[in-house]
């Protein structure tokens, strides 16, 4: 008897489970109280999400592949940039009840964008070379940034950066306007900027700074 599984397997699908796969874990490590590897994690999750849609765009795919891409790659998306930054600030000490409604409106603006950008999708609307509201995936740069900053400045001036921040790209999530898509120079800019995050954490990791 032959096996079947649902879903379409392909390399797109490929680096959005392998973003998914550095969410997850980011999570556990932010569990287990390790701060560092969580972040590291979370923003190459960033990154998976940055590049899944070129290596879509590159592919050559059915429109039943396209459909799939879109809807696993929101889906993941809501897990990775609703619900894990969420995580990690529980754990790392942001758990008062002014914490609590934060993450509920973060949550549910990544959710109600998300679910938004599908509609559009679905109806063949929006401006070409632009979002309708900010992207979800910005936290996983936005955030580390911020947790970045909040380094060298006194933990009163960082723990309020980090609740202002998580409540702006909430906010942004669902404020209805363009922002422009990234493209060309963006796309060495915003992985080079990634990649100095996480070459500043793992030297975090080994105590080098």
């Amino acid at each position: 008897m032959k096996m079947d599984f649902i879903g379409i397997y392909n390399l797109p699908f490929g680096v959005t489970i392998l973003g998914l796969w550095f969410a997850l874990w980011a999570c556990i490590l932010s569990y287990q109280d390790r701060f560092e590897l969580s972040v590291i994690c979370f923003v190459l999750a960033g990154l998976c999400d940055l590049f899944d849609g070129v290596v879509a765009r590159r592919s050559k795919r059915s429109d039943e592949e396209e459909r799939f891409g879109l809807y696993i790659d929101s889906t993941v998306d809501a897990i990775s940039f609703g619900f894990v930054p969420i995580m990690i600030l529980l754990h790392s000490g942001f758990d008062t009840t002014s914490d609590y409604f934060l993450y509920a409106f973060y949550c549910f603006s990544a959710v109600i964008r998300l679910s938004y950008f599908n509609l559009l999708n679905d109806r063949r609307q929006g401006v070409s070379g632009y979002y309708t509201g900010l992207p979800v995936t910005y936290s996983a740069l936005v955030l580390p940034l911020v947790w970045t900053i909040g380094l060298f400045i006194p933990k009163t001036l960082s723990d309020v950066l980090v609740r202002l921040a998580l409540f702006l790209l909430a906010f942004f999530f669902v404020l209805k306007v363009p922002i422009k898509k990234p493209g060309g120079v963006f796309y060495i800019i915003f992985p080079l900027l990634g990649l100095l995050l996480i070459g500043f954490w793992i030297a975090r990791v080994f105590r080098l700074i």
